[in-house]
C-alpha cells in the first residue's frame, strides 16, 4: 500500500526497492508524530512538542562513514579520514538491505542534495 503525496520521479520501486509493505510518502508532521506516539517512541510535552529520550548513542559514528573505492573517485577522495569499500562489498550490504526491507513499512521522503559551485 502506498499514501501520501509521491512525486512519480522519486518512487523507491524506481531505485529497485520492492517488495516493501506499507510506504507513507511525504507526511505532514502531525501523522509522523501521532505514528511515532502509537509506537511508543515518546510522548508529548507541555505545548505540543514531541519529547524522546535518545539514550546513550545519539548519533552516527564517524567511524561508519565508507565510500565505495572506484577508478572514478580513487583521486578525489581524502581516504586517510574516510574508510574505503569494495564496490563488492557495497554490493553485497545493498542486497542484505533490500532483503531486510521485504514487507516492512516505510515513511519516506525523497530529498536531495545539491553541489556547491564553491566545490568546483
Amino acid at each position: 500500500m502506498t499514501t501520501g503525496r509521491v512525486n512519480p520521479s522519486f518512487k523507491l520501486e524506481d531505485q529497485g526497492i520492492t517488495e516493501l509493505g506499507s510506504v507513507y510518502y511525504n507526511l505532514m508532521e502531525p501523522a509522523l508524530i501521532q505514528a511515532a506516539l502509537e509506537r511508543g517512541e515518546g510522548e508529548l510535552g507541555k505545548g505540543g512538542a514531541f519529547l524522546v529520550t535518545t539514550g546513550k548513542f545519539t548519533g552516527r559514528s564517524p567511524k561508519d562513514k565508507h565510500v565505495v573505492k572506484t577508478p572514478d573517485v580513487v583521486d578525489t577522495i581524502w581516504w586517510e579520514n574516510n574508510a574505503e569499500m569494495s564496490p563488492e562489498g557495497f554490493e553485497a550490504l545493498h542486497a542484505d538491505m533490500l532483503k531486510h526491507m521485504k514487507g516492512r513499512l516505510f515513511r519516506t521522503r525523497p530529498c536531495w542534495r545539491r553541489r556547491s559551485k564553491a566545490c568546483d
